[in-house]
């Protein structure tokens, strides 16, 4: 088993000791995979705070995701290294996205 399975495998057992949905556990995975593969071959253990900031930025520009799509993304990650990897990070760092507030249209008839 390589060392991108088995540190999924072990995020998977650290979502279900928190005792988090089953939504959770599937959605922090596939984002978790999909952060790993993004940064290609490198060494887990190399991976840092510059990986993720440049994703995060990846995702922004040329993938044009919405907010919301990135703050899951970054929760995703940072469980990824906080929890499984037991790494700190400065999360200040990896800020979350500001979701745009549209106002509701009002009917004037």
């Amino acid at each position: 088993m390589n060392e991108q399975r088995q540190v999924l495998k072990r995020l998977a057992e650290d979502i279900r000791l928190r005792g988090l949905s089953q939504n959770t556990l599937e959605s922090y995975t596939m984002h978790a995979r999909i952060f790993l593969e993004f940064s290609g071959h490198r060494p887990i253990e190399q991976l840092n705070t510059e990986d993720i900031r440049r994703f995060l930025l990846h995702l922004i520009h040329e993938k044009k995701v919405s907010p919301g799509t990135v703050n899951v993304y970054s929760a995703a990650i940072r469980f990824l290294f906080a929890v499984t990897l037991n790494r700190t990070l400065n999360y200040l760092q990896i800020p979350r996205q500001k979701k745009h507030k549209t106002l509701p249209e009002v009917y004037q008839g």
